[in-house]
């Protein structure tokens, strides 16, 4: 009898173990939908949540498995359609194999830029990239001698979940920059160029114009007006000042030009304390390989066409009567 009892037992047991191995391993179709996880989500209330949107028939038995396996659940959103069985949920929410977004970081694109297309894309919120992006102890981290993240961050096409943590934006984007301008950077040593140097007169290159073909002739006047002593004043500089201070909205007055900013190259001599924009390849080799010229000056042509260079100052008067500018 008591063995009898005994082997009941087993069958019970074993049939009760199979009957919850199937409701976990069993696949079920699940229509297309995207669920958010959010941080700090405690694992009983995800359980709920995912039976809620039916992404798993039963709570309890996502519960019952995470009771053996102990897994960390990654916060985030994830998109499920198709058929999964309990143990396929469970396992994409402890990889964190989350929704993808795409997000492009064009060229010339200041931290204010990039953090505003975060933001939008809801990757993370605005004032928390900027927090970091403009912290001078994160560019320590990095060995970079400048007050922020500004010029490494390389423009490009980037792929992100949302509320991904704005130092992991960061960390990706300097990373995409190393390995995008390794050949660049070992012609650095023998042009005695330092790499805070050759990104900071990249990015007002950038600034300064986008036809690949004067990038060279504007990053030599740059290195020309240094070499003279003269202020660079670069007009960009004078707008990343008032991006820096909150007062951009789209228009350059000409009580910009008067405010006390080491960025201010109207102001200051030198280069300013740091990049004013995130360079692509093109303005990046432009620092690196200037344009063998005198000039030191240039103005713009009306609609964008591209800039007079002069190498004498009434050279340039005449320039900027041609474009009517004076």
């Amino acid at each position: 009898m008591r063995s009898f009892l005994i082997l009941l037992y087993v069958l019970l047991v074993s049939s009760f173990l199979g009957f919850i191995a199937f409701e976990i391993f069993t696949p079920v179709y699940v229509e297309r939908k995207v669920v958010e996880i959010k941080y700090g989500t405690p694992v009983p209330e995800i359980a709920e949540i995912l039976e809620k949107n039916k992404v798993i028939r039963n709570k309890y038995y996502f519960l019952i498995l995470h009771a053996f396996k102990r897994g960390k659940l990654e916060a985030g959103e994830y998109e499920f359609g198709g058929f999964f069985s309990t143990y396929d949920v469970y396992k994409i929410l402890e990889e964190g194999r989350t929704k993808i977004y795409k997000v492009t970081v064009k060229e010339g694109y200041d931290v204010f830029d990039i953090a505003r297309v975060l933001e939008e894309n809801k990757i993370c919120k605005e004032e928390d990239f900027l927090k970091y992006a403009l912290s001078e102890s994160v560019a320590r981290k990095y060995n970079l001698n400048t007050p922020s993240m500004e010029g490494f961050l390389f423009p490009d096409t980037y792929y992100f979940s949302r509320n991904t943590h704005p130092l992991k934006v960061i960390d990706v984007m300097y990373k995409n920059f190393l390995n995008k301008t390794r050949d660049l950077r070992k012609d650095l040593k023998e042009r005695h160029i330092s790499l805070e140097t050759w990104v900071t007169v990249a990015s007002m290159v950038e600034k300064e114009t986008n036809l690949d073909k004067e990038k060279p002739l504007i990053a030599a006047v740059i290195y020309n007006r240094l070499k003279r002593g003269l202020k660079l004043q670069i007009d960009p500089t004078v707008i990343y000042v008032a991006k820096r201070r909150g007062i951009w909205r789209g228009k350059l007055y000409r009580s910009f030009f008067r405010i006390d900013d080491p960025y201010n190259t109207y102001m200051y001599y030198g280069l300013p304390p740091g990049p004013i924009s995130n360079p692509g390849l093109s303005s990046l080799k432009a620092a690196l390989y200037p344009a063998k010229v005198s000039y030191l000056y240039f103005v713009a042509k009306p609609e964008y066409k591209g800039h007079l260079f002069a190498e004498t100052y009434l050279e340039h008067l005449r320039n900027m009567r041609r474009v009517g500018r004076r």
